[in-house]
């Protein structure tokens, strides 16, 4: 009887398993999976994917088409949670907690057309509703990018030219995915994105609009706070709104007045009006430049004259901004406009930073350690050109994609890295680094004689090397051979700041104040200086006088820092009086008047 009773009870929970199991099946022939109106075929390892219909039922196809991928990226997803805090339960549940609330924050502002779609990948694959959203809004709770983007045209057509510089996202552009959206009643576009990532960085409507997001670090005004400002739809999910709706720029200003956010470039391209724009959105507004002389271009600084400066800090006009800046001008101006996709490319691939043909630091380039997706848009004639990678995604294989016929080639190789074997060397160097220290909270002596040897062993780049010893040296308090490395950086770089900032922050290390800014003014006299290098430097010498004064008291020394004081606040008047500026000024101030 109770065998009998068993074999009921096990019949009822099959038959329930069976009745509420999602029995979706895609069909699959030449290599292309078919479910509904979607459609997905993989070439060169790089899914293609389209979906069509209403939000849910674009979603469902996702789900459904994609189920592998998606599963696949929920592991890594598990994994970089796991890397930021850790295996331990409780920190675990804390995240999970943290997380929760960051989505719900997210939702309140989303439409209801995303949020369908998440509910139809959710239906569609092997995850529930919860954990779809947590691939789909992690990119944008955990990570910061910075980018640049630029749309150049010729008497032929017009394209739109974009890095994605986004770091700690590495393992993410293992699935890359292209997706083709049709929604029921809008315009069709083609968005570059990630696997299980419904928003958009970077995307074509089939009306030849192309737009791509750059982060604006403009600073929020005191006594306000980003939610004052960000109060309608995340970025990324604005950019499918808008080309989904418009196809000439006029739209694209209708859409952008009555949306307020804080901290985005948006550089749009259109093939409809031969030509493009770049839209700094900051504190809930927005200002609009205009293509100029067939070109348009931005890296993470406004500009507009408002942007640059009255929104803008001084820190923000560094190296980090201007070189990119002011390398995509150069090339713009060196390389013929003839064959806009060939100069495109040259442009996005380019690893140059000033005179070097590989960035010596980080994230300076175009295409630099960070550039994890490399992209041409040709809005005259729907193609899009690609690569994907880790680093330097534009020195990558590149992909060329005909939205209308869906054909899939290779415009380029995989080009050869400048100084490859020392990218090599650098990259074991810092693995082998991590594996040994990065749990140390403090370095011993035998600590930093290991890193010096191990430093010697690795064929890095000359001026790297240099660095890293006269450091190391001089964290063993090995003054000559500190000093030696310090000179050797900077005879190797002449004109660096980067190396004459090593060789101040030895000097300094020593108490040797003099030979410090000494070095510091040489590099005002001879390096590659922006704006934020001379606040930076200024504000060092100053302190460094402050320090000489205590040793050996001179009036000298209270002229210079008089002088120096006068010259930093001359450099701040025309950027926004950060807080964080104004306090450096108050402590410079403070210093000052003890010797009143």
């Amino acid at each position: 009887m109770k065998l009998k009773h068993l074999s009921i009870l096990t019949a009822l929970l099959l038959s329930s398993l069976l009745l509420f199991a999602k029995d979706y099946q895609y069909n699959e022939k030449n290599g292309i999976r078919t479910f509904h109106q979607g459609s997905m075929f993989v070439k060169e390892g790089v899914p293609f994917l389209t979906v069509k219909g209403d939000s849910y039922e674009m979603g469902l196809q996702y789900g459904v088409l994609m189920n592998d991928q998606i599963m696949e990226m929920q592991v890594k997803v598990d994994s970089v949670v796991e890397t930021y805090v850790g295996k331990f339960f409780l920190k675990k549940w804390i995240a999970n907690m943290v997380l929760k609330s960051k989505i719900r924050k997210i939702e309140k502002r989303m439409p209801e057309e995303f949020i369908k779609e998440l509910e139809g990948i959710a239906e569609g694959c092997d995850l529930n509703l919860r954990q779809v959203k947590t691939i789909a809004y992690f990119p944008q709770i955990f990570f910061e990018i910075s980018c640049t983007s630029f749309v150049m045209k010729n008497k032929n057509g017009i394209v739109h030219g974009r890095n994605l510089d986004w770091p700690s996202i590495e393992t993410f552009t293992k699935f890359p995915l292209i997706v083709n959206y049709h929604r029921k009643e809008k315009i069709p576009n083609t968005i570059l994105t990630f696997v299980c990532y419904p928003g958009a960085y970077t995307g074509m409507n089939h009306n030849g609009l192309s737009m791509s997001i750059n982060t604006n670090g403009c600073p929020i005004p005191e006594g306000k706070e980003e939610s004052d400002y960000v109060t309608d739809m995340p970025m990324p999910f604005q950019l499918r709104y808008v080309m989904e709706n418009a196809d000439e720029l006029s739209e694209v200003d209708e859409m952008f007045n009555n949306y307020s956010t804080h901290g985005w470039f948006i550089t749009v391209g259109s093939n409809k009006d031969q030509s493009g724009a770049m839209y700094e959105l900051t504190r809930g507004k927005y200002i609009k430049n205009k293509m100029q002389d067939n070109y348009i271009g931005v890296t993470n600084l406004a500009v507009s004259e408002k942007g640059r400066y009255e929104y803008s800090s001084i820190n923000m006009h560094g190296e980090f901004n201007l070189t990119r800046e002011d390398k995509l001008k150069e090339l713009n101006q060196n390389i013929s406009n003839n064959n806009l996709v060939d100069k495109a490319y040259q442009m996005v691939s380019s690893t140059a930073y000033y005179e070097l043909p590989h960035d010596t630091s980080w994230g300076c380039s175009i295409n630099n350690d960070i550039t994890v997706k490399s992209c041409i848009m040709d809005n005259t004639r729907q193609k899009i050109y690609f690569a994907y990678g880790e680093m330097l995604a534009g020195c990558n294989q590149f992909l060329e994609y005909d939205i209308a016929t869906q054909d899939v080639s290779v415009y380029r190789e995989k080009q050869t890295i400048p100084d490859e074997d020392y990218l090599k060397n650098k990259l074991a160097y810092r693995k082998w680094f991590r594996q040994n220290y990065s749990g140390k909270k403090k370095l011993e002596r035998e600590d930093y004689q290991s890193l010096i040897a191990q430093c010697k062993k690795y064929n890095l780049q000359p001026a790297y090397q240099y660095n890293l010893l006269s450091r190391y040296y001089a964290n063993i308090d090995d003054k000559e051979q500190a000093y030696k490395y310090a000179k050797m950086y900077v005879d190797d770089l002449p004109q660096f700041g980067a190396a004459y900032h090593t060789q101040y922050v030895i000097f300094n290390y020593f108490k040797d104040y003099e030979k410090a800014i000494e070095s510091l003014q040489i590099m005002l006299d001879k390096a590659h200086n922006t704006t934020a290098d001379f606040f930076y430097a200024k504000c060092d010498i100053l302190r460094l006088y402050d320090k000489m004064q205590t040793q050996s008291p001179n009036p000298e020394n209270i002229h210079q820092m008089k002088k120096l004081n006068r010259e930093i606040k001359e450099l701040c008047k025309p950027f926004y009086p950060a807080k964080w500026v104004k306090s450096e000024i108050e402590k410079i101030d403070a210093m000052i008047a003890k010797y009143q």
